[in-house]
């Protein structure tokens, strides 16, 4: 893979990750963590084999609402055995983190397929993944996390 590939995609994966973050530390309670880990879940797709073919391919099922819904009810599901609350704060953070991904890859050229499993990608084809939506989406992040952390009470 090329060097220029590799960059792009660090970048991508970062701020994918950097978004679901901020997104659950600055609106919820729940443990920041998973938004940086299920801010990359639809990216696990890049570990697929080529031979698999669709819908396992990057931007197929991983990258659908069905998918997210799943894991949402999943998580859901495993934070519930704790308490009602915590399956709720889980699940709102996975659905906040799962739900950036696709926010913001919908918005790229090459779309995501919101009605899987019929194969209805459309895209504005905003450049998404540039250098100068990538720094507007880091700086929102950022600016998310300080108005928390501004906000928050001590000994969280």
């Amino acid at each position: 893979m090329e060097t220029g590939r590799i960059l792009f995609l660090t970048g991508a994966l970062a701020t994918h990750g950097v978004v679901g973050y901020a997104l659950v530390a600055g609106l919820t309670d729940a443990d920041p963590r998973l938004g940086f880990v299920f801010g990359l879940v639809p990216d696990a797709d890049f570990l697929f084999p080529a031979t698999w073919g669709w819908p396992l391919v990057h931007r197929g099922l991983t990258h659908t609402p069905l998918f997210a819904l799943a894991l949402v009810v999943g998580s859901y599901a495993v934070g519930r055995r704790r308490s009602l609350t915590a399956g709720r704060r889980v699940a709102l953070a996975v659905g906040l983190a799962l739900g950036s991904h696709l926010a913001v890859d919908s918005l790229s050229p090459k779309g995501i397929d919101p009605l899987f499993p019929l194969r209805t990608s459309w895209s504005p084809g905003l450049a998404v993944h540039s250098p100068t939506a990538t720094v507007l989406l880091w700086a929102a992040s950022i600016a998310l996390l300080a108005r928390s952390a501004a906000t928050e009470p001590s000994g969280r």
